[in-house]
């Protein structure tokens, strides 16, 4: 096996990698700087490297989530309608998630974002073919990570959401998590995402892992990163752009496997919603859904 780093800390996921070196004493005078908690890993290669992890809010229980819609219209207020709707729908989908699993399963990483959904909306080459919009749709929600958690998992649904709404009659392949179907080719497209969503935003401090010695870096999941598989050596902005494409062309390949795994195909030429489409449909087709059946 090639020489791997954790991505997250091994012993603390809230904590991730943001700088590493082959000398101990730059990876401590780097931890003085760091404005929060800090931990540091020296993995004992016959040339040690040394990781600093740094870490983000501390994760709390989804038992905890609690999105009053006061609060949540509070949060809305003066957003376009799009957005409003898009968002009171995803948070329902979060909460179904919580609720279909259990509530340790999901940890909240961060605050809920709407602004991020607006600017996933705007993303979207509506009326494009379907599986190119719901592709779009679905990539770029993923991108923005609006939630605080289950961002993959609403984002499928909301795909789904996107091609009922070409199609009412569309019926969705099974992507349940306890489904057998789900290792065999759901799984596949999650985490080779998250391989690409991590490698997007960390293009420089890969590309300097691999300069020294590292092949693979792991992150929370098992997910395996083979860094020779990615072009790293850009700039961080290119590496946004170019894995942001990569990313959406990725989604689009998995909407157009979802219409075969339907036997659907004859949706695949089908123009996709506009925005105003897609948004009428959330707020009046969906309404009678029960959404934990989603998970």
């Amino acid at each position: 096996m090639g020489r791997l780093v954790h991505y997250h800390h091994p012993c603390a996921d809230n904590f991730s990698l943001t700088f590493s070196s082959g000398s101990a004493a730059d990876v401590i005078e780097r931890r003085r700087e760091a404005d929060g908690e800090t931990k540091l890993v020296g993995y004992p290669f016959e040339t040690p490297v040394y990781v600093l992890y740094e870490g983000t809010r501390a994760s709390e229980s989804a038992s905890d989530i609690d999105y009053e819609p006061d609060w949540l219209e509070d949060r809305l207020s003066g957003r376009p309608r799009a957005t409003q709707v898009t968002a009171f729908r995803l948070v329902e989908l979060l909460e179904a998630a919580v609720h279909a699993r259990e509530a340790e399963e999901f940890r909240l990483y961060k605050d809920f974002e709407p602004d991020q959904i607006h600017r996933a909306l705007e993303n979207v080459s509506w009326g494009a073919s379907l599986p190119i919009v719901a592709g779009e749709l679905m990539s770029n929600l993923v991108l923005r990570h609006a939630l605080p958690n289950a961002n993959h998992r609403t984002a499928i649904a909301m795909l789904q959401f996107c091609i009922e709404s070409a199609d009412p009659t569309f019926e969705m392949p099974s992507t349940h998590v306890d489904d057998d179907t789900w290792k065999a080719w759901v799984d596949p497209y999650i985490v080779e995402s998250k391989r690409l969503i991590t490698v997007r935003r960390n293009n420089v401090r890969f590309e300097h892992l691999r300069r020294l010695g590292i092949d693979i870096v792991e992150r929370k999941g098992g997910i395996r990163i083979e860094l020779d598989d990615y072009e790293l050596d850009m700039h961080w902005r290119e590496a946004l752009s170019q894995y942001a494409k990569r990313h959406e062309e990725h989604c689009i390949s998995f909407a157009r496997e979802i219409l075969e795994q339907a036997d659907r195909t004859d949706l695949v030429d089908r123009t996709g919603p506009t925005e105003a489409e897609f948004v009428e449909y959330l707020e009046t087709g969906v309404v009678e859904r029960d959404f934990t059946e989603l998970f």
